[in-house]
């Protein structure tokens, strides 16, 4: 698996982890590992990266 592609999993997992989890099941405490999921996806995208040579 490419880095890209790690990273639209960690996108699209926490985004729709987020989204089921506030609209679905509001009164469970499932949603903020939808968040965790976001800002992971997040970080590996626009985190720090290697100067290209």
């Amino acid at each position: 698996m490419k880095k890209k592609d790690s990273i639209k999993v960690f996108i699209v997992l926490g985004v729709v982890w987020l989204l089921v989890g506030l609209v679905i099941y509001p009164n469970t405490g499932i949603w903020p590992l939808g968040f965790l999921f976001l800002i992971i996806g997040l970080i590996l995208k626009y985190g720090p990266s290697k100067p290209k040579n």
